[in-house]
């Protein structure tokens, strides 16, 4: 085992789901702020916006004033799609009409008590105005029924126009149906401040999201070399593959490597694998981006085309959000040539039992929470497991690097630094965009907390006693693979 260097080859590894982009957020500034030395980001599910941004220098358009995460909300991110909305209202429409009769008769209910009294100083007031009362119904009895039937009628023919059409083109009626919420407000969002990062000089917005991925590549291009400016990999789940396809902006040797290890079968095809130097990679390139901001089971999926010639040419897949997938992306960090990895997760260290919200926006919630610990945990064991094979079975080779070589498959695991950066505790869960009171103090919690946790975390456990104090690194940890300090097995 090494102990932490600059001069090694370092990844940067973001993984969670929603509002984990926001810790992401604040881990990024802190890295920045403290002149750590990145050589490859790695971003995973909404991970892949810390990355996107990471990869080009651009950290500021994340955590800075008026950058991505500041005072983000729910419906600025998702909203309820077009048609459910409009069932919705007029299902509320016709319950109202419905229910107007029984809510005037609440109100006459109410109101019998004081007029009886008025009635005692007023004699023969009650009687004037409930003889006034007695007309209303009669005149207002085709006015009620056209509010009742109208609502009726246009929720009857909405769903006769959806049948229709679900017997003409069943397979656009089935997607139609795939989830409730639209992601096309946190489209937008996204798409406003990845231009802010990349346009330069240039004043006029690209026409569409696909010249915006080119214009990212290309300022990738022209910056290549630079020390701020990052090689990148963002994962995706492929549900047509049911595996995790990697979008790689790499240089050829660690996009060989890469392809290699992920190699399914000895086909070229089924690496899993898109290279964005290749052409029309712009529009892949914001398609993975735009899947990381999808929450699983409540946003639709992205729908993928790819381009002939290049890895499943011409097919049509369906991607999701990354944390779907196996892991966290340690692995590709790894197989792309890094020698020791930062991994940056806001799965808090604490299991400790909550009683947590109701309703299904709740249990979404915590299905995502997780999916997000098993992705985490599962990268975690795997790196405890290959270390100590290490240590018990592995030799130092002519160059002092410990390893291992596995007599069956004849493949060589080297020992593996992984710093782990994550919250004791998360008072915000994945989709909770909005202000919340967090448990334990009653405090009113927001978007910008997590950025400032993010960012304290950073310090304390990373930055502090890994980079400014490399003696540290072994020392007991405190928080169990939580303090960022190397992994001792």
């Amino acid at each position: 085992m090494h102990e932490y260097s600059p001069r090694r080859r370092t990844a940067v590894v973001f993984s969670g789901v929603g509002t984990a982009g926001a810790y992401h957020a604040g881990v990024l500034k802190a890295l920045e702020e403290s002149g750590v030395k990145v050589d490859l980001v790695v971003g995973s599910g909404i991970g892949a916006v810390a990355a996107a941004f990471a990869a080009v220098s651009a950290g500021d358009k994340l955590y800075g004033i008026g950058g991505f995460w500041e005072g983000v909300k729910s419906s600025s991110f998702y909203r309820i799609r077009r048609g459910v909305r409009l069932l919705l209202i007029l299902i509320g429409a016709g319950l109202a009409a419905f229910a107007l009769p029984v809510l005037l008769a609440v109100i006459a209910g109410v109101l019998s008590v004081p007029a009886l009294l008025i009635d005692l100083f007023n004699p023969g007031w009650a009687s004037r105005a409930l003889t006034m009362l007695g007309v209303t119904p009669q005149s207002m009895r085709a006015a009620y029924g056209v509010a009742l039937s109208v609502p009726a009628f246009a929720l009857f023919l909405t769903i006769a126009i959806v049948g229709v059409r679900a017997l003409l083109d069943r397979r656009r009626f089935a997607e139609s149906l795939q989830a409730v919420f639209d992601a096309r407000p946190a489209h937008d969002h996204f798409l406003k401040h990845l231009w802010e990062a990349v346009r330069g000089p240039s004043l006029s917005p690209p026409a569409s999201a696909a010249a915006l991925g080119e214009r990212y590549l290309a300022f990738c291009a022209e910056n290549e070399g630079q020390p701020r400016f990052r090689r990148l990999i963002l994962r995706t789940a492929d549900l047509d593959t049911g595996r995790t396809l990697c979008f790689a902006l790499l240089d050829d040797d660690a996009l060989g490597a890469l392809s290699e290890a992920r190699k399914h079968g000895g086909s070229p095809r089924d690496t899993g694998v898109v290279d964005l130097r290749s052409p029309g990679a712009g529009r892949l390139l914001v398609e993975a981006m735009l899947s990381a901001l999808l929450p699983p089971l409540l946003a639709p999926l992205t729908q993928v085309v790819f381009p002939k010639g290049g890895v499943y040419a011409s097919e049509s897949h369906r991607l999701a959000d990354g944390t779907l997938s196996a892991g966290c992306g340690v692995a590709d960090a790894l197989a792309a040539g890094a020698e020791q990895v930062v991994l940056v997760s806001s799965v808090p260290v604490s299991t400790a039992h909550r009683l947590g919200r109701r309703g299904p926006w709740a249990v979404a919630e915590s299905l995502v929470a997780l999916i997000e610990r098993q992705a985490l945990e599962r990268d975690i064991h795997e790196t405890e497991r290959i270390n100590r094979l290490i240590e018990s079975l592995g030799a130092v080779d002519e160059n002092g690097e410990p390893g291992w070589q596995d007599p069956a498959t004849g493949k060589l695991y080297r020992a593996i630094n992984l710093y782990v950066v994550r919250p004791r505790q998360r008072a915000l869960g994945p989709l909770s965009f909005d202000d919340r009171r967090d448990p334990d103090s009653e405090a009113a919690v927001d978007l910008a907390d997590l950025v400032e946790q993010g960012h304290h975390d950073a310090y304390y456990q990373f930055v502090e006693p890994v980079v400014g104090s490399p003696a540290l690194a072994d020392e007991p940890d405190p928080l169990h693979l939580g303090s960022g300090r190397k992994m001792q097995l």
